[in-house]
């Protein structure tokens, strides 16, 4: 790992553990997710997509267990990150990948009318989603205009991450939502950047 990929996630865990709902902001996100790119030709830039790729599936990963908890026989985030892992491989084509995308996500849509009362694992599910998103394309959706100070709020829903989404499912709800739980987004985001990010740079 660079010098200066270590100094963003020792600023990132200061950060996360100052905001006042312990959430990593977007906008810092994008900082850090630009430092994986590897500039040069294209089988660099294919290993920086592929540890994109690994960072949203190992956050959903750390997850799983909530939906598997209400949806013990739904396999709908399962199936998604198996379809992330092959639209990255290009087994299936982008066409397919980006049908999946649409009908899982109306899937998930339909299970949020069905739990209003306990929506968060479900978050988990849209993650997933998100994972096959990221898959898709080397340039992440939705970070065309963001700055440092730009937050999930500050995005439509659907260009949210699958990381934001695993911290929504492990805290309870997004920052800004009174029953979340901003001690367990402190863990979540503490894994994140100690364990996932690492873990998803050294992936091969």
């Amino acid at each position: 790992m660079s010098d200066a990929l270590q100094e963003l996630i020792r600023k990132g865990l200061s950060l996360v553990e100052e905001e006042p709902q312990h959430d990593l902001k977007l906008g810092f996100r994008c900082h850090l997710l630009s430092a994986f790119n590897e500039i040069g030709s294209p089988e660099g830039r294919r290993t920086s997509h592929r540890k994109k790729v690994k960072l949203a599936v190992l956050a959903v990963t750390k997850v799983l267990p909530l939906w598997e908890g209400l949806f013990a026989t739904d396999r709908t985030p399962h199936h998604a990150l198996e379809l992330a892992e092959k639209t990255f491989a290009e087994t299936i084509s982008p066409t397919t990948a980006e049908k999946e995308v649409g009908r899982l996500w109306t899937h998930c849509d339909d299970l949020i009318w069905k739990h209003e009362g306990n929506q968060s694992p479900i978050m988990v599910g849209y993650g997933a989603i998100q994972a096959i998103r990221e898959a898709l394309s080397e340039r992440h959706f939705g970070r065309a205009h963001v700055n440092d100070q730009s937050t999930d709020l500050d995005i439509q829903p659907y260009d949210q991450d699958s990381s934001f989404f695993a911290a929504a499912a492990y805290s309870n709800g997004a920052p800004w939502e009174s029953k979340s739980n901003a001690q367990q987004r402190l863990e979540f985001w503490t894994w994140w950047l100690m364990s996932a990010v690492p873990s998803a740079l050294n992936a091969t």
